[in-house]
């Protein structure tokens, strides 16, 4: 994995506490991982977001085939 440095500002008192709760070698690490993980969350807000829209936007089709198999549903459910 190749590593890139940059500067970034951050809260004063959340940087104390991070610094007293981590160890210098494992900071980057944490980071790295906290940044994946979010990355990783707004990537799946997206998907859903986008998989609402197409529902949306295939409802009118959903509901045809609804209307056009429920009575085979029904008829097998009578049969069972």
């Amino acid at each position: 994995m190749s590593l890139t440095k940059r500067t970034y500002s951050l809260p004063t008192k959340s940087l104390e506490k991070f610094e007293k709760s981590v160890k210098p070698g494992k900071r980057s690490t944490i980071i790295a991982n906290l940044i994946e993980e979010w990355l990783y969350e707004q990537d799946r807000k997206k998907l859903r977001e986008q998989i609402v829209e197409g529902c949306k936007e295939m409802k009118d089709v959903y509901l045809e085939v609804e209307e056009e198999y429920h009575p085979l549903e029904e008829e097998v459910h009578r049969a069972i």
